[in-house]
């Protein structure tokens, strides 16, 4: 199981899925394995020669291990934290420079083939109501993760939001608490 995280702390919401992620896997004795972008250092910035679409290919020894991850797990779990109805810069960055043409995916005359395959499940909080980020909003970040990224490379993905992210507490924890067990249920 390989778990990404990614919020510069774990105070808040995003941090309190990953600890209870962390302690269903625990509990269930699931082995895993946690990149914490942040804690990282994670450089999402594109390189010059990492830049596909130019010809260049390059891939750092980072991301080469990473891949290696990607290419030996079947199960996923994503975390963070939906700002301007998107993902972080950083894991933006970081699918840009991961799930490349080769790796995650590749073109059979002008048919997409998926080239990586498992489940996912995407975990992501949100400050405003869930009406509005579901209904008025459409769920940008959550179906850019889920169909737009991981499904066009073959991965399998059910999203769960954390919305009225605003301050932790007792209530919230308790939501997080219910969506995370029943993210990981359908996932393990």
């Amino acid at each position: 199981m390989l778990i990404i995280y990614t919020h510069p702390n774990k105070e808040g919401h995003c941090g309190e899925i990953l600890r209870n992620v962390e302690c269903l896997l625990n509990e269930k004795k699931i082995q895993y394995e946690l990149l914490d972008l942040y804690a990282m250092n994670y450089d999402p910035a594109l390189k010059p020669d990492e830049h596909y679409t130019s010809g260049h290919y390059a891939v750092s020894e980072q991301n080469k291990k990473i891949q290696s991850l990607f290419k030996n797990e079947r199960k996923f779990i994503f975390i963070y934290p939906t700002w301007w109805n998107g993902m972080p810069a950083m894991l933006k960055g970081f699918f840009d420079r991961l799930l490349i043409p080769r790796f995650a995916y590749s073109y059979e005359k002008t048919l997409p083939i998926k080239l990586l395959s498992g489940k996912a499940a995407v975990f992501s909080s949100f400050g405003g109501p869930r009406i509005f980020g579901k209904f008025l909003a459409g769920d940008r970040s959550l179906k850019q993760v889920k169909k737009d990224i991981l499904s066009f490379c073959g991965i399998k993905a059910r999203c769960y939001a954390i919305d009225n992210a605003h301050k932790l507490n007792e209530s919230q924890r308790k939501k997080i608490e219910r969506i995370v067990k029943k993210g990981l249920s359908r996932l393990l």
